[in-house]
């Protein structure tokens, strides 16, 4: 965490956000204000197209570890943290898909849900219909990873409040971006390997799966803390954005 900056209020809730710095593609670092509360980012103007790849995992392990905080709805009026102007909704689109942030009109920077900014870093991508299906056939609830809604799949595959799609995390994504970050801080012999990620996501999205070996120790307790949701009946209520960042951090946290 950096001391070096006053906390700026989150746009959402107006709490003090936590100043984090980040590495920056290249060389360097930028500073990014977060709040676990709302599950959300604010960048200062380009911040966000600067992050390494290597940052997302940073935030992962941020996320995870503040993982019990109560989430906050999303505000229908947010003020820009800079110049208390008014934020507008906006859209963008990214090879995975279209994602969405609240922008300051006056260009002074933006706030992002963290779930969109996964997918417009293509950390995040939707079900395959043939997925949904499979989803379908392990549970009949799951969560919302934006909104925390419950989306009833035999209604649809998408949020019927916030309209977002049923997604996961890409364990390809991800992995390569652990590889990266384990090259960058020259710790290829501790860091879980891109198999073991990709291996752990794919189990902990698969709700009656058996924990692999590569989630043994620490891991194993993030996966079964995952399958205790609604009273212990496995894949009943699964947000899976953010079982797949518990099962990343618990494999992390063990570098």
């Amino acid at each position: 965490m950096s001391d070096s900056l006053p906390a700026i209020p989150c746009p959402n809730c107006r709490a003090a956000m936590q100043t984090e710095a980040l590495e920056r593609h290249g060389s360097g670092t930028v500073n990014v204000e977060l709040c676990f509360a709302c599950s959300g980012i604010w960048f200062d103007h380009m911040v966000s197209v600067e992050l390494a790849p290597s940052a997302v995992i940073s935030l992962f392990r941020e996320i995870n570890a503040h993982r019990d905080v109560t989430r906050q709805s999303m505000s229908g009026a947010m003020s820009c943290p800079r110049c208390a102007d008014a934020l507008v909704l906006s859209y963008d689109v990214a090879k995975s898909g279209r994602f969405s942030y609240f922008r300051c009109v006056r260009g002074d920077g933006r706030f992002t849900p963290f779930f969109q900014f996964l997918r417009e870093k293509q950390f995040v991508r939707s079900l395959t219909p043939a997925e949904v299906e499979k989803v379908k056939e392990q549970m009949r609830q799951v969560t919302c990873s934006q909104c925390g809604a419950p989306i009833d799949l035999e209604e649809g595959s998408e949020c019927r409040y916030c309209h977002a799609p049923l997604s996961l995390l890409d364990p390809d994504a991800v992995a390569k971006a652990v590889q990266m970050w384990s090259a960058a801080q020259d710790r290829e012999h501790r860091a879980p390997s891109p198999g073991a990620v990709a291996e752990a996501l794919m189990k902990v999205q698969s709700p009656t799966s058996h924990p692999p070996a590569s989630l043994r120790l620490g891991g194993s307790q993030a996966f079964n803390a995952v399958q205790a949701n609604d009273g212990g009946r496995p894949g009943i209520g699964l947000d899976l954005i953010h079982s797949g960042i518990q099962v990343l951090g618990a494999l992390l946290e063990r570098v």
